[in-house]
């Protein structure tokens, strides 16, 4: 080129980049094409990946829960004189133990449960569904008087009213051919999470007898590739994670514990059938956000409505009301703020920011981010003072 007159130098760069528009024209045409078939791929590479990552975290959480009792019973066996040298047989045993026993109090709470689910329908009568499909008659007949009156003061005419309501039943009607497809959904989710629960314990146990070896092994590896002042850094930044997250767990379970016992307490005084098994499974669904007051409105719905108790049953859907409006409200953000040590408005507001961005997984893990915000939010402070 140099010949001509040309810069070699120049012009070659010029190609390159006119080369590299090209190709990325094309690409981006070709996207556009086949933007389908990329997301259905995308798709199911991020099905298969959750997957295997779901009961890899279920059993890394599990693990995580269950290591101070595995470290007690370790520390108790240790004094037994046959089991005193024999570190690494100890430490096995330790964990099969434990691992063990969750399982069964986990299978016997489930087996309560079910057997209280099959002894209320066991007691249903016909006179009892008689009731209550009474009940809701003259409930639905009444709502639907009041509808018609408030509709003609608006000046609605009856045939409109009656096409609404036509309406209304046909969308009823049309769902109800789905019912099959949802059953058969349930039963898919039924056998995933069967799966996924037995591939939690087996990571969990693997999580446990590997402990030290995991943590020995990436901290040597991190260590090499980070280069020590980063590895400095990011074992401090793990070490606050761990504190914010134990805090956090510490004080669910402590919630749990008096909410189940605050349900217990009022459903007996109220007269609800099986109140200490409502009162534990609202105990054990108020770890997780939103799914406490479920299982608690609907446990108490399935005892006294299937027995025909609905008088029972709408005073104890305010005594739970009050109840959950204090826990929300005072005890669950006092818990929290101090098992993570953050003030309770910070926790209230952390909550609510959680849920609007990420929903229930959002709320799980608002408070132990603010509390970590928190955190680094005071060393920078320290730090911002020991320059002044």
């Amino acid at each position: 080129m140099s010949r001509f007159g040309l810069d070699d130098k120049r012009y070659s760069t010029i190609s390159r980049y006119v080369i590299a528009t090209a190709l990325v024209l094309a690409v981006v045409a070709n996207v556009g094409v086949y933007l389908p078939k990329i997301l259905t791929a995308l798709a199911g590479a991020g099905a298969w990946l959750l997957a295997v990552v779901n009961p890899l975290v279920v059993g890394g959480l599990a693990a995580c829960l269950l290591w101070p009792a595995v470290e007690s019973l370790d520390t108790l066996l240790s004094r037994v004189r046959p089991l005193s040298s024999a570190d690494r047989a100890r430490h096995v045993l330790s964990v099969v133990a434990v691992v063990l026993l969750a399982v069964a109090v986990l299978a016997v709470v489930v087996s309560v449960l079910l057997a209280f689910v099959t002894d209320s329908v066991r007691s249903v009568s016909l006179g009892n569904l008689a009731e209550l499909a009474d009940y809701v008659a003259r409930s639905m007949s009444h709502a639907y008087d009041g509808i018609v009156r408030a509709a003609a003061t608006l000046g609605f005419s009856k045939v409109e009213l009656e096409d609404a309501a036509s309406a209304v039943a046909g969308v009823f009607g049309t769902s109800g051919g789905s019912i099959g497809q949802t059953v058969s959904d349930g039963v898919d989710a039924v056998r995933d999470f069967v799966t996924n629960g037995v591939l939690a314990v087996i990571f969990c146990v693997y999580f446990l007898i590997d402990a030290h070896n995991l943590a020995t092994y990436w901290d040597r590896t991190l260590r090499s590739l980070m280069g020590t002042r980063a590895y400095g850094h990011l074992h401090e930044f793990a070490l606050d994670v761990r504190r914010s997250f134990a805090g956090y767990m510490r004080g669910q379970f402590i919630d749990a514990m008096l909410m189940g016992i605050a349900v217990t307490i009022a459903l007996e005084v109220v007269g609800v059938r099986y109140a200490v098994l409502i009162g534990l499974a609202t105990g054990i669904g108020n770890l997780i956000p939103y799914v406490g007051p479920l299982v608690a409105y609907a446990s108490t719905a399935l005892s006294c409505l299937i027995a025909g108790d609905v008088r029972t049953f709408a005073l104890a859907v305010v005594v739970l009301a009050v109840i959950q409006f204090v826990d929300g409200q005072i005890v669950n953000p006092k818990i929290l703020a101090d098992s993570v040590e953050v003030h309770p408005i910070l926790v209230i507001v952390a909550l609510i920011v959680g849920g609007k961005v990420g929903g229930v997984v959002g709320m799980f893990v608002a408070v132990p981010c603010a509390a970590l915000a928190k955190i680094y939010f005071e060393k920078y402070v320290a730090w911002r003072d020991s320059r002044n």
